[in-house]
């Protein structure tokens, strides 16, 4: 799958120049300005990759199918339709049909985030608590989790630029688009393996959120992450508990969940 790297890598390289988005635009010409919200900008980037996702997924012979509802996992399934007239019908439960694709099935996701100031940044890589565990490998997920062989990151990291002043307008109009300002600067991108980038802490609080690694671009683009493989990834997670009283018993990092393996094994 090395193959869906290198095209990813090469393709959004030629379009980096189209990464400095100042503003939304409406059909009467009027540009309301971004600013540096990762929320805002996790969109755009998105939209950005969508076209380059579909044009390598055609050139590895693959479909995209994006998600039907908000918040589902991943943005980007890579899928084969199937050779066959026995197709089984979606179902409330699942808004597409099983046996409509082949399986395996490849994800490419988009994070977005910004550098502090020691030029090192991470993200989240969503939840621990569902999709992955093969009891609820449907929740919250385009196609079951099993249906995927590969998961892809396609990871931006940005600077904040310079904030506007508050005499800065807050509409401009289309032929002033030079003037309205580009609220990120020193765009970088990485195309990575999930589980390559996956640290051993959970992300965002005391949410269920599997953390990256903190590292740098290289560290990214290296993939640089603690596991030794995506087999001990996924079982570190799946086992990992939601509080810290339940981790007590068992593991809170990758030295303890190595020495909890070694003891089971005994």
């Amino acid at each position: 799958m090395s193959s869906i790297v290198t095209l990813l890598n090469q393709e959004i390289n030629n379009i980096s120049s189209d990464f400095e988005v100042c503003g939304v635009v409406n059909h009467r010409g009027k540009v309301y300005p971004l600013n540096s919200d990762t929320k805002v900008l996790s969109t755009v980037f998105e939209l950005i990759c969508r076209p380059i996702v579909v044009s390598v997924a055609k050139q590895l012979g693959y479909e995209v199918v994006e998600p039907l509802v908000q918040n589902y996992y991943p943005d980007f399934s890579l899928v084969k339709s199937v050779v066959t007239d026995e197709v089984q019908q979606a179902s409330p439960e699942f808004t597409l049909a099983d046996s409509r694709f082949e399986k395996p099935k490849i994800a490419v996701d988009i994070k977005t985030t910004y550098r502090n100031s020691r030029n090192k940044f991470n993200y989240t890589l969503g939840g621990y608590a569902s999709f992955i565990r093969p009891s609820s490998e449907r929740k919250n997920i385009v196609f079951p989790f099993s249906d995927y062989q590969k998961h892809y990151i396609i990871g931006f990291v940005y600077s904040r630029g310079k904030k506007s002043n508050r005499d800065s307008p807050f509409v401009y109009p289309v032929d002033e688009l030079d003037n309205v300002p580009v609220p990120i600067e020193n765009i970088e991108f990485f195309v990575q393996e999930k589980w390559r980038i996956a640290g051993d802490r959970a992300g965002s609080g005391n949410t269920t959120n599997i953390g990256s690694i903190t590292g740098t671009i290289d560290d990214f683009r290296e993939g640089k992450g603690p596991f030794r493989s995506e087999k001990e990834f996924l079982t570190y997670w799946r086992g990992y508990e939601r509080t810290a009283e339940q981790r007590a018993a068992a593991y809170s990092n990758l030295a303890e969940f190595r020495r909890f393996q070694q003891r089971r094994r005994i």
